[in-house]
């Protein structure tokens, strides 16, 4: 199975103000869900470093809201970046090794990701459970597929789980996530 998608979950709950600043670009936006908002961005799902955390950075400023930003890569690695008040003030890899360009190097496990920050962040009490999921490692001793990780670390943070397994162009192609009804769903559009 392999997934690719970028989400981005909002510690708010105005899915009208989230519309407002994505206004002119192509995504869908969740309406309120366990006190956060998730958005799909049809540019983020290029998977392009800078255009994924230059949209979760404006999120977090034009909102005041904390903002997770998770990138699935093939279900092999899972990138988190926490931004707030425009700024990416955390970072996290799943698997930095896996685009080490010496095959024969010991995996290093996953690296970055501050457990305290994000609890912090969305009002979790659960950071050390938080820690466990982030240092888990992954393949037959952990987590099998990255969307597995990130779907404990949501429910850890007590946060949506719409952002998991899912992104932009499944969306599009009307691939709606268990749990998730159309009608808490809205499409923009560029240009509309």
């Amino acid at each position: 199975m392999e997934s690719f998608y970028v989400s981005y979950t909002l510690g708010c709950t105005d899915a009208d103000a989230v519309a407002a600043v994505l206004e002119g670009r192509n995504a869908f936006v969740t309406s309120a869900h366990k006190g956060s908002v998730v958005v799909f961005d049809e540019e983020a799902e290029g998977q392009q470093p800078e255009v994924v955390l230059a949209l979760g950075c404006l999120l977090s400023a034009e909102l005041k809201a904390p903002v997770l930003v998770a990138q699935n890569h093939d279900d092999d690695i899972l990138l988190c970046a926490l931004c707030q008040q425009g700024w990416v003030v955390d970072q996290y890899n799943s698997a930095p090794e896996l685009f080490e360009p010496d095959p024969d190097a010991e995996p290093i496990g996953p690296q970055g990701g501050n457990a305290g920050r994000l609890a912090e962040a969305f009002a979790s009490p659960h950071a050390d459970e938080i820690e466990r999921i982030l240092r888990r490692p992954s393949g037959d001793a952990g987590y099998l597929f990255a969307y597995e990780r990130h779907f404990e670390l949501v429910k850890a943070l007590g946060i949506s789980e719409f952002g998991v397994n899912t992104g932009y162009k499944y969306l599009a192609a009307g691939e709606i996530p268990a749990g998730l009804e159309l009608g808490q769903l809205r499409r923009l559009r560029a240009g509309e």
